[in-house]
């Protein structure tokens, strides 16, 4: 009686209860995991869109600046100054010379002169420091280069030549609409991912 009885309170070792055992096993295995789902990855992507956008705007914005503002002014500054005009210089030749000027000097009378370059003479006759610009061509540019005697209608002669030449600024010629262009790309680029989230927000409101 107590042999049976042992036996009866042994574990079930029959091959039906191990194939249960097993089952369950693999049901275990193949169950989805009950942790928080991965989200590592949209959020990085998030943050890329939320702070990179912005950050590359602004970097647009500040390169379009640094070429447009001087590709505008290459555009306007022959309008607003004296690019490209040079200075002369006129003094009276006995103020300039210790004797008589050399002859190696070309000599010019007022009449030979171009009318702009007449015109820049008279307003340095007039001017006190004894400069004016020449605006436009300069025909005789070899000659006010080297230094000039010029003689007057009244008989009087003078020194003259250039003193500064005002040479333009250069640009290229795509760099004032290259840099408008970077300019409204980097602003879109920052006003995109505020954008973005008040569309989300007005598709999540219009769900409600």
């Amino acid at each position: 009686m107590s042999d049976g009885a042992g036996g009866d309170g042994q574990g079930d070792t029959s091959p039906v209860s191990g194939e249960r055992r097993d089952e369950a096993r693999e049901d275990a295995s193949d169950a989805p995991p009950t942790g928080p789902p991965d989200v590592s990855g949209d959020t990085v992507g998030a943050t890329l869109f939320t702070y990179g956008a912005p950050f590359i705007g602004i970097l647009l914005v500040a390169v379009g600046i640094g070429a447009a503002v001087p590709g505008a002014y290459g555009l306007i500054q022959e309008d607003i100054a004296d690019c490209g005009d040079p200075s002369i210089s006129v003094d009276p030749a006995a103020e300039q010379f210790q004797g008589p000027p050399p002859d190696s000097l070309t000599r010019l009378t007022v009449e030979e002169l171009a009318p702009r370059e007449r015109a820049a003479f008279r307003r340095a006759l007039d001017d006190p420091v004894g400069e004016a610009h020449v605006r436009g061509e300069v025909p005789h540019r070899p000659a006010f280069e080297n230094g000039t005697l010029i003689e007057d209608t009244d008989g009087r002669t003078y020194y003259a030549t250039i003193v500064a030449e005002h040479p333009c600024f250069g640009t290229a010629p795509l760099q004032f609409p290259l840099g408008v262009f970077a300019i409204a790309l980097g602003i879109v680029g920052i006003l995109t991912p505020p954008g973005y989230r008040r569309l989300v927000a007005l598709e999540e409101r219009i769900r409600e």
